[in-house]
């Protein structure tokens, strides 16, 4: 019988190319009696991006920090990774990133565990620590002027503020490390980071532990005059934070869209709408929500936006069964907000 393990380097190699990159550095760890050339041969060259978001969801979710870690060693990831996405590794705690320590080559970190256009609010909340974490980010931003790092992006459990916490005060040392590099935007070519009206990090309200002035996907940077050019053809540089995926891009790599019924801002990929049959108008879901389908049967399931329900009193609850029904469906004597529906027999 004849094992894998017996197959020389070369057939591993040519049958890992076949393989997405997660999976081939994968693999690579899996046959670890192999020499240290061995393990690069099968797990190729081409690191600049690890993104574990390239595999089965399914199976990013079994990698464990032992697996992280193992990978990272494989393709000597500090000297060699420049951008890392744990996309759908929900069950490490962040300790398997130690081989990062130190790098100098990294420059983007994303650590919020989903994929692009996709809402960072993971039920059950994700493993990944702070306590973990936050010293290897450390070692990275202590290189100072060798450190290349430009962007990070947060778990969103992390992301509620807390001032006297650990992760607040990594914030402080992050945006430090930022405002101390030369950071140029793109259209004007001023240095954002000297600036400090423009703090980098976002040390408070709604956008807590987000960076700003960086697009998540190019990390082109963007001054605050320059986030919003108002010329003739209203040519809009940078997004505003997406309600949905709460990231920020620019125009070149993900327009963006606004709700017509609350103006939040998505991104155009993130904007998923239903149409409102009293409006007419397509609104984001959080303004057309389950609760407002009308429960009876006749009426093909329609959902009133909140603006209509609020505006009109397009909608109805029956005090006994607590079922909703819009105004069209209701009888003539149910009288609002206090009497039964047809379904409960009651007048």
């Amino acid at each position: 019988m004849v094992y894998l393990s017996d197959l020389p380097t070369g057939a591993l190699a040519h049958v890992s190319s076949f393989l997405a990159s997660p999976s081939r550095a994968l693999f690579a760890v899996a046959l670890d009696y192999r020499d240290v050339d061995s393990s690069s041969a099968i797990a190729g060259d081409d690191w600049d991006v690890l993104d574990f978001g390239e595999i089965e969801k399914e199976l990013a979710a079994k990698i464990s920090d032992e697996d992280i870690r193992g990978v990272l060693l494989s393709i000597d990831a500090v000297n060699n990774l420049k951008k890392l996405r744990l996309t759908n590794c929900i069950h490490v705690t962040g300790v398997g990133l130690g081989p990062l320590r130190g790098s100098t080559i990294i420059q983007q970190i994303d650590l919020s565990l989903v994929g692009d256009h996709e809402s960072p609010r993971l039920d059950p909340e994700p493993l990944i620590s702070c306590a973990e974490v936050i010293p290897i980010l450390d070692s990275i931003i202590e290189r100072g002027e060798d450190c290349s790092l430009e962007h990070l992006q947060f778990p969103f459990e992390w992301c509620r503020i807390d001032t006297e916490s650990d992760f607040h005060a990594f914030l402080a040392r992050y945006n430090d490390y930022l405002s101390s590099e030369v950071v140029v935007c793109y259209v004007c070519n001023s240095n954002i980071g000297e600036d400090d009206s423009m703090p980098m990090m976002h040390m408070s309200d709604y956008r807590y532990g987000r960076q700003d002035y960086t697009c998540c996907q190019c990390m082109k940077h963007y001054c605050h005059d320059c986030l919003q050019m108002e010329d003739e053809d209203e040519i809009y540089w940078m997004s505003s934070l997406c309600n949905k995926c709460e990231r920020r891009y620019c125009m070149d790599c993900s327009l963006e869209r606004a709700c017509t019924c609350c103006d939040e801002w998505f991104c155009e990929d993130c904007l998923e709408t239903k149409q409102c049959p009293q409006c007419e108008e397509n609104v984001c879901l959080n303004c057309i929500p389950e609760t407002r389908r009308c429960h009876n049967n006749s009426c093909e399931g329609k959902i009133w936006c909140n603006s209509c329900i609020n505006q009109h009193g397009m909608f109805r609850w029956c005090e006994d069964c607590n079922e909703g029904y819009c105004g069209d469906c209701c009888n003539s004597d149910f009288l609002y907000g206090v009497q039964g529906c047809v379904d409960c027999g009651l007048s």
